[in-house]
C-alpha cells in the first residue's frame, strides 16, 4: 500500500490542477468542461481507460451542486425570515377571524 501512495504523492502535483474539489464557480465550470472533453474522448466505451476519472469528476461537481443547492436554500430561509421579522412591530396585537372585514368565501379554515 505504501508503495501506491509513494506513486500517488510523486503523481499528484501533475494532477492536482485537474481533479480537485471545486469551491467556486469558476471551478465548477472548470471541472465541467473537463468532464464534457473526457466524455468526447471516451465515448461509448465503457471500457475506456478514463471511465473512472470521469466517474470521479462527475461525484466532485454533483457534491458541488448539492452543497449551492443547500447554500441557496438557506439564503432564501434567511431572507424570508428578516422580511418576517420587519413585518410587524415588537408590540404586534394578535389577529383574529373576528378582526377580518371580508372573508374569503373560498378559505377552509385550513
Amino acid at each position: 500500500m505504501l508503495t501506491k501512495i509513494q506513486t500517488a504523492q510523486d503523481i499528484w502535483p501533475q494532477l492536482a490542477s485537474i481533479v480537485f474539489v471545486p469551491r467556486t464557480e469558476a471551478e465548477y465550470e472548470q471541472l465541467s468542461a473537463l468532464r464534457n472533453d473526457l466524455g468526447t474522448l471516451v465515448g461509448k466505451n465503457e471500457d475506456h481507460p478514463l471511465v473512472s476519472l470521469i466517474e470521479v469528476i462527475e461525484s466532485l461537481i454533483e457534491k458541488y451542486e448539492l452543497d449551492q443547492a443547500a447554500a441557496e436554500r438557506e439564503a432564501w430561509h434567511r431572507l424570508s425570515m428578516q422580511m418576517l421579522a420587519q413585518a410587524y412591530e415588537k408590540d404586534e396585537p394578535e389577529y383574529t377571524t373576528d378582526m377580518l372585514k371580508w372573508v374569503n368565501p373560498d378559505y377552509e379554515g385550513k
